[in-house]
């Protein structure tokens, strides 16, 4: 009766011991949910073969489709057909137990728009250590490209506004009658221009 007693209590301080695990797991896994429910990122779990078996409200808000629309279609019904391959290469590196990280491109959403996008996708593995699929988190980064090559377009019409006034600006006093120079502090000349060569006798700008 004894060793029956402490087998017992043995069994049931295990069992309590299993409950706790499977209880702190379920936390886990709840904490973790309401991360991906939450985010502003899309968040998609998809199999090796390319097929969506998560789509998260991030989702949703990125691309515009339904977790009902895109549950079991292929992910690569939101790659433009421009990028034919690029599906097939992250998968190829997923499978081979690779991390894609921040890798800019551009999806396209439910209206048939273009958005640009920076991806990071990683192997999804089972308890074995086997990979079984490939999560990706996708961040639409269009404002900021499209803020970026906005400025990059005034800059470059800064720079060539200011060189026509350069150009007009160097027209001016080249073919002006006056006397027009420049020098530094020592008094020595940096430049002069056409009527001064002339006024003060030489044939040449680079002999002042």
């Amino acid at each position: 009766m004894l060793i029956v007693a402490k087998k017992a209590v043995a069994d049931n301080r295990e069992l309590k011991q299993q409950i706790a695990e499977l209880k702190r797991a379920g936390e886990t896994l709840s904490r973790l949910a309401s991360i991906v429910e939450s985010s502003d990122d899309a968040i998609i779990g998809k199999t090796l073969d390319g097929i969506i078996v998560s789509w998260n409200p991030g989702a949703e808000r990125i691309y515009g489709y339904s977790q009902e629309e895109m549950i079991g279609q292929p992910i690569s019904v939101l790659v433009p057909p421009d990028h034919p391959d690029e599906i097939i290469q992250i998968l190829e590196e997923v499978k081979r137990g690779e991390r894609v990280d921040h890798f800019e491109t551009v999806r396209m959403t439910k209206d048939g728009g273009r958005i640009d996008v920076s991806l990071t996708v990683s192997p999804i593995k089972d308890a074995t250590g086997e990979i079984t699929g490939a999560s990706t988190i996708t961040r639409d980064i269009t404002v900021r490209k499209r803020t970026a090559e906005a400025l990059r377009h005034s800059e470059e019409r800064y720079l060539e506004a200011l060189r026509h006034s350069e150009e007009r600006y160097r027209d001016l006093v080249e073919n002006s009658e006056a006397l027009i120079y420049t020098h530094d502090p020592d008094g020595k000349l940096l430049s002069v221009n056409r009527a001064m060569v002339r006024h003060l006798g030489y044939s040449f700008a680079e002999e002042l």
